[in-house]
């Protein structure tokens, strides 16, 4: 069975050059894309992306917020950027079951860390899923 790159590429050996080995890299790059998008960048579903992208240029206040939600957190808390990624995550990637996001935020070097975890199957086998994404905001 074939699994493909995502964002896929338009080329000439459509098959070899968007071809990857395994579900974790696939879900890894899907990840990826939904982090960095911003919600409106993608015209077909208004609702893609991570809303934190729309704000990230903002500076945070004293409670190391923005619009009215923590940066930091786990996303068990409706109250922080987690449980906005989980929902998205969620939605938007099926492959990852049980999915649990926790956001850091280094406000001295205005660093975000993003640990993902979960669960997805790949021939038959239940395999455990984690991934750190970091960047920095203003």
């Amino acid at each position: 069975m074939n699994r493909f790159k995502i964002p896929l590429k338009m080329a000439d050996r459509f098959i070899e050059d968007n071809t990857t080995g395994s579900i974790e890299k696939s879900i890894d790059d899907f990840i990826d894309l939904l982090v960095v998008s911003p919600y409106g960048s993608f015209k077909a579903d208004y609702h893609f992306g991570f809303v934190f992208q729309n704000s990230r240029f903002e500076n945070s206040d004293e409670d190391d917020q923005i619009a009215a939600k923590k940066i930091h957190g786990e996303s068990y808390n409706r109250n922080n950027y987690a449980f906005e990624l989980l929902k998205a995550i969620e939605e938007y990637e099926p492959r990852l079951k049980k999915v649990r996001v926790n956001i850091d935020y280094e406000s001295d070097y205005k660093k975000v860390s993003i640990d993902i975890g979960g669960r997805y199957e790949e021939d038959y086998t239940e395999k455990r899923y984690n991934r750190n994404i970091t960047f920095h905001i203003w």
